[in-house]
């Protein structure tokens, strides 16, 4: 903890919480260090982002289990026969090796690139991008007080296997960042390995569950501040009923800007790919 003892959303309004869904993914290539930095500039409260680990031990930034959607492995020469394989099968140096961001421009899967909405002087930086390690992203996030929603992604390893989880607490510890750090997970045994590690981390339960005197219960087993539910399951009454048991309700991907503003409105935060739109 820092010295002004302050958590997660002592930096945010508790009025008003817009998270980048990945960095500003829909103006820039999803988890990089640009992204990052897009969704601080447009105003977001905070981001969030995927936590992987490499063959060799270290945490990275990526989403999905393999890297073909958002890289270059395909084509890049030294990669070619590996395309497929995990994330975690690559060490941090293979994985810095690959484009991250050319990809963006290339398939401009928000429309944003041809509609103009990215700016050309951003696309040497957007082609630059590499696959960041939360090393570099915790040192931004402490330079410029911007807060960040880590999800570690479920490694698929054996039960008990919680090594992320450690390496993650004690790269908070080391870097003095855990005042900064809402931490989430769909693997809950990572959420209760979290807990034992640090009483202090505050920790975000993901899910699609209605309402419920079941979901209470259950979030006061870890105890969670926050549940991060499914735009679909969102609505007043689980927005109501949480916050009255003192959990924040934040919702996922929510990118129909007059659903967004309709939860904003009833009290909840947004997770969303154009922060840009509601800032």
């Amino acid at each position: 903890m820092s010295s002004d003892d302050k958590v997660f959303f002592d930096y945010i309004s508790p009025k008003r919480l817009i998270c980048a869904h990945r960095g500003a993914r829909s103006i820039a290539p999803e988890n990089t260090l640009f992204a990052m930095k897009k969704a601080r500039e447009c105003g977001a409260s905070c981001w969030e982002t995927d936590i992987r680990m490499s063959r060799d031990g270290e945490l990275v930034l990526f989403h999905d289990d393999t890297l073909e959607r958002t890289t270059d492995i395909a084509t890049h020469k030294a990669f070619q026969k590996r395309k497929d394989w995990h994330v975690d099968q690559f060490t941090v140096r293979e994985l810095s090796l690959l484009d991250t961001g050319s990809w963006f421009l290339a398939d401009d899967p928000f429309g944003t690139v041809a509609n103009g909405e990215v700016d050309e002087t951003d696309f040497e930086a957007i082609r630059e991008q590499q696959i960041p390690q939360l090393r570099d992203v915790l040192h931004f996030t402490k330079t410029y007080s911007f807060p960040v929603n880590l999800e570690i992604k479920d490694l698929a390893t054996s039960r008990g296997d919680v090594l992320i989880v450690d390496k993650l607490i004690d790269m908070l510890r080391e870097t003095e960042t855990m005042d900064f750090v809402l931490l989430s997970s769909f693997r809950q045994e990572y959420l209760y390995r979290a807990r034992a590690l640090s009483q202090d981390i505050p920790i975000a339960v993901l899910g699609n569950e209605k309402y419920s005197s079941q979901l209470i219960r259950h979030l006061n087993t870890f105890p969670a501040v926050a549940y991060h539910p499914d735009k679909a399951v969102c609505d007043t009454e689980l927005v109501v009923n949480l916050q009255q048991a003192g959990i924040r309700v934040n919702s996922w991907t929510v990118n129909d800007m007059q659903q967004a503003r309709e939860f904003l409105h009833m009290g909840a935060g947004v997770i969303t790919d154009w922060p840009q739109c509601l800032t």
